[in-house]
């Protein structure tokens, strides 16, 4: 669908630009809650959330656990996440899904959406849903909420998106909203006023996004290079060993290294954290810090590097799981690591 097929549906004036789409939740957050609020989040979440929900308006992220993350929430695990919540003094006032999934690389279901937009509605919540690796997917699958709701979010579904990741545009600085809510994007552009964006980068979007023949020459392009390093990164997992979620979209693995952790305690999550960092000059994000229960799961993303500084990686990631095998950790020592760079 073309920039002008889409106006078709979309109107312009149902439409806020931020400074990415960080600023717009905080916005969101601000606009829609108090000060203290809870905010539901499918767990495990982007680690950021936290901060973008809390600096500015002081909302308390909750995490939504269920028996398979992969699949997504049930009504009943949000019933059981909102009563905690409560439980804690805690006013439950928004649900914030991202689809697809960071970090799981997963794509939820329209039915799956509908019901938890569904179950918000049931309690007068409002929905954020986060698409910001919509264009980002493997193998296709993935529906808008947009269109899962026939384009009626009412007022009180509200779209996020941005540049940055789709279009490896982080530098932007644009995010965007889409929200048939006028008081909220009255608030919402009061309090542009701090994260707007200027004119000229609002040009520039514009010329990007008017250039049919550009875009869809980028994104095929673009997928295809981020499904060559996916399946680097999961071809060097399965030599190793490790579990991980088959992703279908996004830019990250999630992988399960829980057998190599010194303990199973988050203790040990982030022993194995330093070591990688130590020894092998690597970062991969931990369960802990995107809500987890379990510990030992670790994002790992791909796409920040070139394939062939990704190969350098695994192959040194293939070195440590191979000595904590070995040698296990009692053994591992300065001299035992020397040849992991």
């Amino acid at each position: 669908m073309s920039i002008r097929d889409a106006l078709d549906i979309i109107r312009p004036d149902h439409i806020a630009f931020g400074s990415g789409a960080a600023s717009l939740l905080s916005h969101l957050a601000l606009s829609l809650a108090e000060h203290g609020d809870a905010v539901l989040i499918p767990a495990p979440y982007y680690a950021a959330f936290d901060a973008d929900l809390k600096i500015v308006a002081g909302c308390i992220a909750v995490p939504v656990h269920s028996s398979n993350p992969s699949i997504g929430p049930t009504s009943d695990d949000l019933e059981s996440a909102a009563a905690m919540a409560e439980a804690k003094g805690l006013r439950v006032r928004l649900l914030l899904i991202t689809n697809p999934n960071n970090p799981l690389g997963t794509i939820y279901p329209p039915a799956l959406i509908q019901s938890a937009i569904d179950w918000a509605r049931s309690r007068k919540m409002h929905t954020v849903v986060d698409e910001l690796y919509a264009l980002s997917t493997h193998e296709g699958g993935f529906e808008s909420v947009i269109r899962t709701l026939n384009n009626d979010l009412r007022n009180d579904v509200h779209h996020v998106w941005a540049l940055s990741k789709d279009f490896g545009a982080s530098g932007f600085r644009i995010g965007t909203l889409y929200s048939k809510n006028q008081r909220l994007l009255s608030s919402i552009a009061n309090l542009n006023i701090f994260s707007g964006v200027s004119h000229p980068m609002q040009m520039v979007v514009q010329e990007l996004l008017m250039d049919d023949n550009f875009i869809y020459g980028f994104l095929d392009n673009s997928r295809q290079r981020i499904r060559y390093s996916y399946k680097l990164c999961i071809a060097r997992l399965d030599e190793m060993v490790i579990p991980y979620v088959p992703a279908k979209a996004g830019i990250f693995v999630y992988a399960d290294f829980s057998s190599l952790l010194p303990d199973q305690t988050f203790g040990g999550e982030a022993k194995f954290s330093s070591l990688l960092l130590d020894a092998a000059r690597i970062i991969m994000t931990p369960g802990q810090a995107q809500h987890d229960r379990k510990p030992g799961m670790f994002r790992i993303c791909y796409a920040f590097v070139t394939p062939e500084v990704l190969e350098m990686a695994m192959q040194r990631l293939d070195k440590i799981v191979g000595k904590i095998r070995r040698w296990h950790w009692d053994n591992l020592n300065a001299e035992s690591l020397t040849d992991i760079l």
